[in-house]
């Protein structure tokens, strides 16, 4: 039986995959700024090249850690990576 990831039975909604996609473009052109090859990103990372190209296309699958690696590392300070706000559920404005 093939397993099933959570985010193939509740996909993510647009808004946090936007998030996501927005958040690797901008490691990506950091990294590029900064003279930086994929491979040494994933290297001061501590992950596979892969999954250092997987941060940039913003994939959901990618742990938030290693966002938040790659920010630190690219001293990206102004990257909120939990700015996103939750619908508000049963509460009166």
């Amino acid at each position: 039986m093939p397993k099933v990831r959570a985010f193939e039975v509740s996909p993510l909604p647009f808004e946090v995959l936007a998030s996501l996609e927005t958040l690797g473009y901008r490691i990506a052109q950091a990294r590029k700024e900064r003279g930086l090859s994929q491979r040494e990103l994933a290297g001061l990372m501590g992950v596979s090249p892969q999954t250092a190209l997987f941060v940039e296309q913003g994939r959901p699958t990618v742990q938030i850690g290693h966002y938040a690696r790659a920010a630190w590392l690219l001293e990206l300070g102004d990257v909120p990576l939990l700015s996103l706000l939750a619908p508000s559920y049963g509460t009166e404005a």
